[in-house]
């Protein structure tokens, strides 16, 4: 996945992009939501905000308890539809598993969308491993994130620069981040903080398509003092790589 196609203007349906909008505004934890919550989140006006609304909530989407909405498990569907075109669950789970037994940890797999990546995949390690706050489906940044700075250290510099310029980063932060995206191609991945409160880890290596262009990033998350940057390259890197191969006819 990349840039969407660009279409003719005449050739779109404002009202069914509105549409998508209100179901986005859903995402990064928006849940329980009035229609003013969801009018001010998509810049729209409540009367059209609630006729959207209303909409979904007929066809199932939404629903409501005392005047506040929230996704159905319906939603779902409108994403299965492309993980069982891909294959995902049948070409990835079982090379994310194998690799994921061998080296002990979780492996997530996301794939670019626009200017951010969206975690498709995620094999845990044991029962008890989780995605360190995501979910299937969840979408990241490609300045903040490690698995983002693995996929964007492969887009062209212009496209870089935008991303960057738009990502809420200080002057200065953004100069950092410049700098580990020219480094990511020649060590072969990417190494950030989870967040600055926590002592974990992750680890993005890139995975790239049929055609040679970068697709996703494969990533483990693990707590700082498990690993020495040593191990780090001989012990983690090289598995996730192997499965970055193993993947290509699926991304």
């Amino acid at each position: 996945m990349d840039q969407p196609s660009p279409v003719p203007d005449t050739e779109i349906s404002l009202t069914f992009v509105k549409g998508l909008e209100v179901l986005r505004a859903f995402e990064n934890g928006q849940t329980d939501m009035t229609v003013a919550d969801i009018a001010r989140l998509v810049g729209h006006t409540r009367a059209a905000t609630r006729r959207l609304v209303r909409t979904l909530e007929s066809l199932g989407y939404v629903r409501s308890i005392d005047q506040r909405y929230r996704l159905t498990a319906r939603a779902l569907k409108l994403g299965l539809g492309f993980l069982q075109s891909r294959s995902i669950g049948h070409l990835v789970g079982p090379v994310l598993r194998t690799e994921s037994i061998v080296i002990g940890e979780s492996i997530s797999l996301a794939l670019l969308d626009a200017d951010e990546a969206i975690y498709v995949f995620h094999n845990p390690a044991d029962k008890s491993a989780e995605m360190s706050g995501h979910t299937i489906g969840s979408s990241m940044s490609l300045a903040r994130t490690a698995t983002g700075q693995a996929i964007c250290a492969f887009l062209p510099a212009t496209r870089q620069q935008t991303i960057l310029a738009t990502s809420g980063l200080s002057e200065t932060e953004a100069a950092y981040v410049a700098k580990n995206l020219e480094d990511v191609p020649a060590q072969g991945f990417a190494l950030r903080d989870v967040s600055p409160q926590s002592d974990l880890l992750a680890l993005g290596v890139p995975a790239f398509n049929v055609n040679g262009q970068i697709a996703g990033a494969l990533s483990i998350v693990f707590p700082t003092s498990r690993y020495s940057m040593t191990q780090i390259q001989k012990d983690l890197v090289p598995h996730l790589q192997r499965c970055a191969t193993y993947l290509v006819s699926a991304l």
